[in-house]
């Protein structure tokens, strides 16, 4: 059985996790959380039937600053203000779908530019095609488009041969 002491807390549980038997796993990463290890606080969360657990190590991670875990707890959050904030904070770290989720969730449209051309810019395909869409200059349009198309957004492609 792999020893939780030799894990450090940069390490990315997901690669350890494979020389953990699959009988193992679970209790592996309950004691890895429990130790401290926020990638494991996040594996665990993501391994739980029972929603208030998942929840729980969510928060715990999110809290301690992990950013795969800021975008998965905001999917939690009941009250809109703070799920704006965990999404917030994710894309401020560079996380290409809170960034999207952003664009999505906002009535303003300065904000949702903004957020759609970061997403866009970082390769989120859905967001190339809306930026496209919502770009004024033809050139820019055409350009995110085309990006979109070549990723395999059909709508996109059937967006360019329309025009």
């Amino acid at each position: 059985m792999f020893d939780v002491d030799e894990l450090s807390n940069e390490g990315h549980v997901t690669a350890v996790l494979s020389s953990v038997p699959s009988d193992g796993r679970e209790m592996f990463l309950r004691e890895a959380a429990a130790d401290g290890h926020v990638p494991a606080m996040h594996e665990l969360a993501l391994t739980c039937a029972d929603p208030s657990e998942r929840k729980h190590w969510l928060r715990e991670a999110a809290h301690e600053g992990y950013v795969p875990a800021m975008f998965d707890y905001a999917g939690h959050c009941e009250r809109l203000s703070q799920r704006r904030r965990w999404l917030r904070q994710a894309a401020l770290e560079g996380h290409v779908q809170a960034m999207y989720a952003l664009a999505t969730m906002t009535d303003d449209p300065t904000e949702r530019e903004r957020w759609l051309r970061m997403a866009a810019e970082e390769g989120h395909v859905p967001a190339m095609y809306e930026w496209g869409l919502a770009c004024s200059e033809p050139r820019e349009a055409e350009r995110w488009l085309r990006e979109a198309a070549r990723n395999g957004c059909e709508a996109a492609a059937a967006e360019l041969a329309d025009a």
